[in-house]
């Protein structure tokens, strides 16, 4: 639910998604429900009700996203260097702390949320993209040093 590493501690301010279902009738199945999500609440989770449809849209957005981009960190074998910026030592916290959940609960991600193949299409073309933005530039630098003012005229 919140991950072996991220949740190993506390659930305090951890976001806890429901959605009440097959609750049946009654007083005293309400309150049983109520009990149990208090648990969570009593704990300093943040309650947050919404559908399960709701639910798998967002987590492709975030936590497929954010694992994909750990797992692609991790393989890179990014590692501490001398000179590491903060940015960099975030890219290293989001690789270790994905690395640390299992692959199975990525592949889980993965193949049971129909939204995670649009995410995996959207990463490539984010990718694709900057590499035609950054190859577009040099293009233009090469252009200048090859052709220099004769270009212009």
């Amino acid at each position: 639910m919140f991950g072996p590493e991220s949740g190993k501690d506390s659930w305090y301010d951890f976001t806890f998604v429901f959605d009440k279902v097959r609750i049946g009738e009654g007083k005293s199945r309400t309150a049983r429900v109520y009990r149990f999500l208090d648990i969570f609440e009593k704990e300093g989770s943040r309650m947050v009700e919404m559908t399960f449809a709701e639910h798998d849209r967002y987590a492709s957005g975030s936590q497929f996203i954010t694992h994909t981009m750990g797992r692609v960190l991790e393989n890179l074998d990014s590692e501490t260097i001398p000179i590491n910026t903060k940015g960099y030592e975030s890219l290293l916290n989001l690789g270790e702390n994905t690395a640390n959940d299992s692959f199975v609960l990525f592949y889980g991600l993965f193949m049971y949320n129909k939204n995670a193949m649009e995410e995996l299409e959207r990463i490539d073309l984010a990718f694709e993209a900057l590499k035609k933005e950054l190859f577009g530039q040099l293009h233009e630098v090469l252009r200048r040093q090859l052709f220099g003012k004769a270009e212009e005229a």
